[in-house]
């Protein structure tokens, strides 16, 4: 809800805009006005969120009132209403959120808070920008702000229990599962010690970045508190298992996340506790390639597909599939040359790695591709 106030000289048309304005859920209208002057004289003390001002005003008009205002609080968001085009310049240097023509309309009452929520809510998400960023998708990485770390693990066991208790984000871990899963080979009393020296060294590392306190013991247990953490991996997890259909008003965000997976999860550590979680991400990874593949293809836009297509092989080399789908991206693009080459590159490197041969399904396509350039004349 928007707390409102209606400046209009005229008192037919204010009140006219107050039944308007008051009619949207959004908006609440806690003080009318027939001149300028009184209006500014009331702002402080209303408080409001948002000015309707009409701009022909005697005395002081609508961008002047807008200019003191926004000196007094540059968070109020200005909307004017004139029956004149000429002041839209002026009103926008203000920064006006809108600018409406009479006759007002609910239509456009409704627009402007259409505008007024979509601000609201990027503003909203600033506010909650985290103070800490960790980085699981590639190697471990912890920033404030901008600012890589650069944290040095005092021990690999240090690493590997902060990494854990991210896994788990931010649920109590028994201290005896921490002691089974880390210190497996080590007898309780052992594995226990283990677990509180390390604990101690990763508060202590912690500590001297200035991180405290979110290392926390609760119900013979332990876990870290998140609230002021991002992790790349929540976020990318978050959208795989919500995925909507690809289209022109998303497309933005896949590739955003695409772009987002930097590699395995912690990189090349390969925890055995975490081995399900690494697989799910990576399959998703290949999902999120594959279903921007037909976007693309039908945008007619080879160059992405084919970027994307080559980080994806550069995470999974031997997926046949996307090797088949950049097949099918040269032959669009019309390049043989780079159609043979990748196929020998293919090849060569399911013969090295895996001594086995391109499936048959691969070399049909290959085949069908370069006896179709041919006979298009496409040949490069």
């Amino acid at each position: 809800m928007f707390n409102a106030v209606v400046v209009e000289d005229e008192k037919p048309i204010l009140d006219l805009m107050k039944i308007l304005i008051s009619k949207n859920e959004y908006l609440n209208v806690i003080g009318e006005f027939t001149s300028s002057k009184e209006a500014l004289s009331n702002i402080s003390k209303l408080k409001p969120q948002v000015v309707f001002l009409d701009v022909e005003m005697p005395g002081m008009n609508g961008i002047e009132l807008a200019r003191e205002i926004t000196k007094y609080n540059e968070n109020i968001e200005v909307i004017f209403v004139t029956a004149y085009e000429k002041y839209a310049v002026e009103a926008f240097k203000v920064s006006a959120i809108n600018y409406i023509l009479k006759p007002i309309t609910e239509d456009e009452i409704n627009f402007t808070v259409a505008r007024l929520l979509k601000k609201n809510v990027k503003a909203a998400n600033k506010k909650k920008e985290k103070k800490y960023k960790v980085y699981c998708l590639g190697n471990l990485k912890l920033y404030e702000g901008s600012k890589n770390l650069e944290i040095k693990w005092p021990t690999a066991k240090t690493e590997e229990l902060f990494s854990f208790l991210i896994y788990h984000k931010g649920e109590i871990i028994n201290k005896w599962n921490l002691c089974e899963t880390l210190w497996s080979s080590k007898d309780p009393n052992s594995a226990e010690h283990n677990l509180h020296n390390t604990i101690y060294r990763l508060k202590s590392t912690l500590k001297k970045f200035g991180i405290n306190h979110v290392i926390q013991y609760e119900a013979k247990g332990y876990k870290i508190n998140l609230n002021d953490f991002y992790c790349d991996a929540f976020e990318y997890e978050n959208f795989v298992d919500n995925i909507v259909k690809i289209n022109d008003e998303n497309i933005e965000k896949y590739e955003k996340m695409i772009t987002l997976y930097k590699g395995n999860l912690y990189g090349d550590k390969d925890y055995i506790w975490g081995l399900d979680w690494q697989e799910k991400l990576r399959n998703s990874f290949s999902d999120l390639i594959k279903t921007a593949y037909p976007y693309y293809m039908e945008q007619k836009n080879y160059n992405k597909a084919e970027e994307q297509l080559k980080r994806l092989l550069q995470i999974n080399p031997f997926d046949e599939e996307a090797h088949e789908l950049l097949q099918k991206v040269y032959y669009y693009m019309g390049d043989r040359l780079k159609l043979v080459n990748h196929y020998e590159q293919l090849r060569n490197i399911l013969k090295r790695e895996l001594n086995i041969d391109i499936k048959e399904s691969t070399k049909k396509l290959h085949k069908e591709c370069i006896l179709s350039l041919e006979k298009r004349g496409k040949i490069l």
